[in-house]
């Protein structure tokens, strides 16, 4: 039974552990990486809602043929409201597009009205099969599904965060009980425990940062004499000189508590409304833009909007979040979490613990290596 329970430890732990890879990468790039959560049941009975599938990212380079079943993000129509959809292609090719369907559906996504046909750059990856028989794990998309509902409300995961805070705590209180009743060898599980439930909190910080956070990409070109628009830019083509002043986006705070708001960029030809801003609970603002063209060419400038919880002083953070988005990301998202992963170097019973065991292990690996002399040791 003992056997049995690790393996069932170890297979959950490597589970969570592709779940909150494969969350965070997406977060991070913005399009569904190494897993994808099935979010309806339009490609029954291949799989359905709540599958978590295997994909492939695919590059430039590679083809795709008919019968693939790919992910996909429309970018014009009213599919594009549907985020990323999972379903086959039919038809088509990479020069005129391709038409996919849900293997469950009647009509192709085409033939409702709600898109064209798939262009190829709005396609990312494609399912992982074997024997033609998609990859997939059953019931385990069910979590970033779940996940995703917290995106409209940022202060539910901290509250989730401080739920682990306290099971961590109880779990601690059972361990000692069983201690005291039967002696057991000392090792690191405790401190592990500690570390890994800090690290847990930082991730759900982060996590629930970057959901609230934007990144905007703005293309434009600015021109010696010539003014004119450029798809898919609210700038256009501009001349050297022009000063120009837009709208940027509308910055909401739906917690309880106040969030730091900062505006960065890597152009020092922006500048902005709000560059640094405190939003109270309920407070929505509009920020704005202002670019001076001051050489000519061909611009894709990002413009990073975060939005921190105050674990920080605003000013520290708008500094590190100046020099860059993600290091000030990763550094506030560490603040709760260290206490908690500091705990058996601050307990002074822990430390001891912690040091004897460390110098234990040690021990049992030097011997374990062959170019180290026991004797000299």
């Amino acid at each position: 039974m003992k056997k049995l329970s690790k393996i069932i430890d170890i297979i959950l732990y490597v589970i969570a552990a592709i779940v909150l890879t494969a969350a965070f990468s997406s977060a991070i790039l913005d399009k569904p990486m190494l897993f994808s959560s099935v979010r309806s049941n339009s490609m029954y009975p291949v799989f359905q809602r709540s599958d978590m599938i295997l994909i492939k990212s695919l590059s430039e380079k590679d083809t795709l043929n008919i019968g693939d079943i790919v992910v996909f993000k429309v970018e014009e129509g009213s599919l594009s409201t549907k985020g990323w959809i999972v379903h086959r292609i039919i038809e088509g090719d990479e020069v005129t597009g391709y038409i996919t369907k849900g293997d469950a559906n009647d009509y192709t996504d085409q033939a409702t009205g709600e898109t064209g046909p798939i262009q190829r750059n709005w396609i990312v990856s494609r399912v992982v099969t074997i024997n033609n028989k998609p990859v997939k794990i059953p019931l385990i998309g069910y979590l970033p599904l779940w996940m995703e509902k917290f995106q409209t409300t940022p202060y539910a995961m901290p509250l989730i965060a401080v739920l682990l805070a306290v099971i961590i705590g109880i779990s601690e209180l059972a361990v000692n009980k069983r201690k005291n009743k039967k002696k057991k060898k000392n090792n690191l599980t405790m401190q592990f425990v500690y570390f890994l439930g800090g690290i847990t909190i930082s991730i759900i910080m982060l996590a629930t940062m970057l959901a609230t956070s934007q990144r905007i990409v703005v293309p434009y070109q600015v021109s010696e004499k010539s003014q004119g628009a450029l798809l898919g830019s609210n700038i256009g083509i501009i001349r050297v000189g022009d000063e120009i002043q837009k709208p940027l986006s509308e910055l909401s705070n739906k917690g309880f508590l106040p969030v730091i708001a900062t505006i960065t960029t890597s152009n020092e030809n922006f500048s902005f409304s709000h560059p640094l801003t405190t939003l109270a609970p309920g407070e929505t603002i509009k920020t704005e833009f202002q670019l001076i063209a001051s050489e000519k060419g061909d611009f894709n400038d990002t413009i990073s909007i975060g939005m921190f919880y105050p674990f920080l002083p605003p000013k520290l953070i708008y500094s590190l979040a100046t020099k860059s988005f993600w290091l000030a990301l990763i550094i506030v998202s560490l603040i709760p979490g260290i206490p908690l992963m500091l705990c058996p170097l601050i307990d002074s019973k822990l430390r001891r613990k912690t040091i004897k065991e460390i110098r234990r292990l040690r021990r049992r690996i030097l011997r374990h290596l062959p170019i180290f002399d026991s004797r000299i040791l």
